[in-house]
């Protein structure tokens, strides 16, 4: 294409009616030379305009949809110097049970977890603390197995010390009341002997390495995830501190759509 002609196909593009205005805005550009601007438009997904609002006005159409901020920040899209992506995308997966006030408050909000889980999916949570409830005790298992008797759950303590499991937990553990408490750590039991589903300190692992390994195709649903919650605080782009080799490619292998997040390996 002649230098003309290209000239002529900028000034087509630059014609066409963009299809977003965002108008009465106080926008940074990051361009020392015209630090802000009161408005800018957005064609195909791209910034078409940045400037004032007679310039973007003249970009809007029949189809165009105005957005007004009556005065309201807008600033570029941040990069984050150190993140873990993964690790919040399993994060963004795992049951919050912080600041819960009751046994029942973390069942229910396991229960609501398990309606999206797939059968035979492993529920983990984290946050809980007894000591913040009306009854002070440990929990016993029984009321979540019974809420939750399909997917094996995990839920660790708010400390990391102690995690309460449940029956499916317990049988594809192979715990019973014959197994024995490991070195470092213990089951809590009933009068019987019978687990209760809290497991203290290195009982924790007796349970937790027969948790599998996210599949290619979770991993991947927690990338997504996690570049979601990023885009949603603003951020476009990481330096990815936790990177894995079983991460990287999951990562790398995302669909241009939708990924609006740049990750740089360190």
């Amino acid at each position: 294409m002649s230098g003309i002609g290209m000239l002529l196909a900028v000034l087509t593009m630059q014609q066409q009616p963009a299809d977003l205005v965002v108008l009465n805005a106080r926008v940074y550009t990051a361009d020392v030379n015209r630090p802000v601007a009161e408005a800018f438009a957005v064609r195909a997904g791209r910034i078409a305009f940045v400037g004032s609002m007679r310039g973007a006005l003249a970009l809007v159409g029949p189809r165009t949809e105005r957005l007004d901020l009556a005065g309201r920040t807008v600033i570029p899209g941040m990069v984050d110097a150190h993140a873990h992506l993964l690790g919040l995308g399993q994060a963004l997966r795992t049951v919050d049970l912080v600041g819960t006030r009751s046994y029942d408050e973390v069942i229910a909000r396991v229960v609501e977890r398990a309606k999206a889980a797939r059968p035979g999916e492993w529920i983990r949570g984290r946050g809980w603390d007894q000591n913040d409830w009306a009854d002070t005790r440990f929990p016993t298992h029984q009321a979540l197995s019974r809420a939750v008797p399909n997917n094996p759950v995990y839920l660790t303590r708010v400390d990391g010390h102690a995690a309460l499991v449940n029956t499916k937990a317990l049988e594809l553990a192979h715990v019973t009341a014959a197994t024995p408490d490991p070195t470092g750590g213990r089951f809590i039991r009933d009068s019987a002997g019978n687990p209760s589903g809290v497991l203290v300190d290195g009982a924790q692992g007796i349970v937790g390495r027969v948790i599998p390994l996210a599949s290619r195709a979770e991993l991947r649903e927690q990338t997504l995830a996690a570049i979601a919650e990023a885009n949603r605080w603003g951020l476009t782009g990481i330096h990815d501190a936790g990177s894995t080799p079983r991460a990287s490619p999951c990562t790398r292998t995302l669909p241009a759509k939708g990924n609006t997040i740049s990750e740089t390996m360190s």
